[in-house]
């Protein structure tokens, strides 16, 4: 039991953060492009959609694609590194426990 609950901890742990990694390289690229862009926003804006749309989207209506993607792409990185950290916690906690 305990030879498999670490196997399957350090296999989800790894895919989690292979993907997260993913992300992060996907979201690197989309801010690299807005940057030369030269547009601009602060976390507030990534959390609250209506303000990213009235403040940000409004001013660059033409890019409005590759905002939405970067703060998806944001977002969903957050996401998994929450539910990795979940596993880790999780895991940890059910070997500390079988010790």
């Amino acid at each position: 039991m305990r030879d498999g609950l670490i196997t399957l901890t350090i296999a989800v742990f790894g895919f989690l953060l292979v993907v997260n990694i993913f992300f992060r390289i996907k979201t690197f690229r989309t801010f690299k492009k807005l940057a030369e862009l030269g547009i601009s926003f602060s976390k507030e804006h990534m959390l609250n959609k209506d303000k990213l749309y009235h403040e940000v989207v409004s001013k660059f209506p033409q890019h409005e694609k590759l905002i939405m993607q970067h703060v998806n792409s944001m977002k969903l990185s957050l996401r998994i590194s929450a539910i990795c950290m979940f596993v880790l916690t999780a895991c940890g906690a059910v070997l500390m426990y079988y010790r």
